[in-house]
């Protein structure tokens, strides 16, 4: 049975009453589905992941106006989104945004309204994970959850707490929830250690959630957290479908070709927790499925010899087909997947899944084909990662050296691929005034870039808040960098070197920290000296897992190496016994390509272009010796400070040379500080791939066999 529940302003949507509780979606069968006044509506739920925050801002900032969350709702159903997911309680005007945008429509936006976990209190201060029993995790826990739901149905007073939301909610979008998804990927330290302080827990049993008879105390624990969202709603007479959020780390299924034991060390299992007969609106389960991380992925065999039922071999088919199989009778969603357009790479995938180093047509090709996978293998939902770019957010392979944290949102890091990761490009630089790599001058114009004269060409520099820039434009004739290639020096602090052994007979008086071979082709590389190359000395003297540079910490030996970022530590695969060797990626490595992305030749991850008499390069801050370049923060020589020690720049000195024998003048560039950085948003060419697949990818799929051996 159904009806109308009319809302303030006039919004409606249909509604069940059925046993006297309101829905708007609900599981029915083995899938999640809305309700259209005459019955129950299943799909394929395609959906984004929303981040909380903007450039120049923390992620507690909270910093999107309700014009942002207005447009940025049109563009999320102009490409076809069915759901928006947020991980926790974001500001009143969110709601209010959602609400209006919604009000009148067939077929709303709908919500997946997240609760965040006591994240840092699991963890512990040592990470060696805390009992989630501890009174002040459960009841702080508690306390979020039931707050979330008061939000959610418009009933809710926040007062201000340091990264969190707060405010007056008044703005009931419970008639817009898909369903609720508690908690974040699970830190497997916690679980272990929240179980053994338990051993002997008697299984949760509540009015809403049960743990079953072999749930770990840990899953019991998260049973009752679902009661508690169970009984906050019911208070408003409403249900929606309720998920525990995981990830790979917490499967419940073996991966015996994990190399790492906290990977598969503990369990979460959705299938331990059960609904009762009370909760009309189900229980659905939802994972976190990346491509490339944990290993396991890579080198679990039974992935690797998976065939897809279109006849490819396909390790992330297999593995979704495995967990699907293992969760069986109830819906299954994806609730983050994807690849970032990020110039740095922080880990190899299987099928060049890997996470960083794609163009934005590569990312948007990866990320549908991602999409087929978790649609043809039966699963009920897919919400890709994410949004917009995150300026704030770290990854372990540059973070030593993205420092300090409270300022890595003030500037955009390209190396970093998790800042990376959005459908929306959130760009450095103001809107109409950016520098594009295409052999054309005219953008320079807008820049209050520093010209310096030498004998052939001139050099113009400047920056935005992601690259600095450079401009080399011949007085007479055109450049042939494969015969005559372009050298340049770039020193960030007093010392360094004089000299370069990859570039005999050029001098750079006053010393450099990195240098720039333009040779044409492929042949072009960012450079380092040994002194200042964290790779080497960390990895190499003190992790002694690649070889140590001989002299490494003679600044003035002028040992220069190519840029590189590390992807693994060496491994053995428990089950085959199979060595892995450290694996890197050559970041250093600088591609031609033009960056301007009206053009049909558009590479996003081009560094510099050449044409006729004009020479364009743009190099990621970092790659000059950056940790933060709104403070003009750099790091020193390694090996004398025996860590990572920041000094003050005074900016940079460029030395460009054309040939060798020559004792080179430096052109001088400085900038002010800044706090706010500008920036500019754009719709990237992943945005357009996945718009076209989520416009016909709403038809459920049966669940394929499972394959032998599986």
């Amino acid at each position: 049975m159904g009806t109308i529940l009319w809302t303030q302003e006039g919004r409606s949507r249909p509604i069940s009453h059925a046993y006297g509780i309101k829905r708007v979606s609900s599981v029915r069968g083995t899938h999640l589905a809305v309700y259209a006044g005459d019955g129950w509506r299943s799909r394929f739920w395609d959906g984004v992941n929303l981040g909380a925050t903007l450039p120049g801002h923390a992620p507690g900032d909270l910093a999107p106006t309700k014009k942002d969350y207005l447009r940025w709702f049109g563009m999320m159903k102009a490409m076809h989104v069915d759901v928006v997911r947020v991980y926790t309680i974001l500001p009143p005007r969110f709601y209010e945004a959602l609400a209006q945008f919604d009000s009148g429509r067939k077929d709303p936006l709908w919500l997946i309204q997240g609760v965040w976990t006591p994240e840092k209190r699991l963890i512990g201060k040592d990470r060696k994970g805390t009992d989630a029993y501890a009174p002040e995790i459960t009841h702080s826990f508690r306390e979020e959850i039931k707050n979330a739901v008061r939000v959610v149905h418009g009933d809710a007073d926040l007062p201000p707490r340091p990264g969190h939301a707060s405010g007056r909610y008044r703005t009931d979008v419970s008639e817009y929830l898909l369903g609720w998804m508690v908690g974040t990927e699970w830190y497997p330290y916690a679980v272990k250690v929240t179980d053994a302080a338990h051993p002997h827990l008697t299984p949760y049993s509540g009015r809403y959630f049960r743990a079953t008879k072999n749930a770990t105390p840990f899953e019991s624990w998260l049973a009752s957290m679902l009661e508690t969202l169970a009984n906050t709603e019911m208070h408003y007479g409403w249900q929606h479908p309720v998920a525990i959020t995981n990830w790979l780390t917490t499967d419940p299924l073996h991966h015996p070709d994990e190399a790492f034991p906290q990977e598969d060390m503990v369990s979460v299992d959705p299938t331990h927790i059960k609904p009762t007969s009370r909760w009309k609106a189900g229980y659905y389960a939802a994972f976190h499925v990346y491509p490339y991380y944990p290993d396991f992925m890579r080198y679990e065999r039974k992935y690797q010899r998976y065939v897809t039922p279109d006849g490819r071999r396909d390790p992330y088919a297999g593995y979704l087909n495995e967990l699907r199989h293992y969760v069986k009778g109830m819906p299954l969603v994806v609730a983050e997947f994807g690849v970032p357009s990020s110039r740095g790479m922080a880990h190899r995938g299987p099928l060049g899944r890997n996470q960083g180093y794609h163009t934005e047509k590569e990312q948007g090709e990866i990320d549908k084909s991602m999409l087929e996978d978790i649609r043809q293998q039966g699963y009920d939902g897919a919400l890709v990662f994410s949004w917009q770019d995150e300026w704030f957010k770290y990854t372990w392979n540059t973070r030593a050296l993205d420092i300090p944290a409270n300022r890595r949102s003030k500037w955009l890091n390209p190396l970093t691929n998790e800042q990376n990761f959005g459908v929306i490009n959130e760009a450095a630089g103001k809107a109409g005034a950016q520098i594009y790599l295409d052999g054309k001058t005219s953008d320079w114009k807008n820049h209050a870039e520093k010209t310096k004269s030498y004998p052939g060409f001139t050099l113009s520099v400047t920056h935005d808040p992601a690259y600095v820039y450079l401009l080399l434009k011949k007085k007479h004739g055109e450049w042939d960098l494969s015969r005559h290639p372009v050298t340049i020096g770039f020193g960030n602090q007093p010392g360094g070197s004089e000299k370069a052994d990859v570039a005999p007979g050029l001098r750079f008086p006053g010393g450099i920290q990195t240098l720039l071979q333009l040779r044409g082709g492929k042949d072009s590389r960012m450079m380092i000296d040994s002194a200042y190359d964290y790779f080497t000395w960390y990895y190499g003297s003190r992790q002694h897992a690649i070889p140590e540079v001989r002299d490494g910490g003679n600044a003035r030996a002028g040992r220069f190496l190519l840029w590189k970022l590390a992807l693994s530590y060496p491994l053995t695969l428990p089950q085959s016994g199979r060595k892995i060797p450290f694996e890197a990626f050559d970041v250093g490595r600088m591609t031609p390509g033009i960056t301007d992305p009206d053009n049909p030749g558009y590479d996003s991850l081009a560094d510099w272009y050449a044409k006729g008499a004009v020479i364009e390069v743009r190099i990621p801050w970092m790659m000059l010796g950056y940790t933060d370049p709104s403070r003009l923060m750099v790091w020193e020589n390694f090996y004398q400070a025996g860590k990572v020690r920041t000094t003050r720049s005074t900016g940079l000195r460029i030395y460009p040379a054309t040939e060798p024998g020559k004792k080179i003048s430096p052109l001088r560039y400085t900038w002010s500080p800044w706090n706010q950085p500008p920036y500019h948003e754009r719709k990237k060419q992943s945005y357009y791939i996945l718009q076209k697949a989520f416009e016909t990818n709403k038809t459920l799929l049966p669940i394929p066999p499972p394959q032998h051996g599986s």
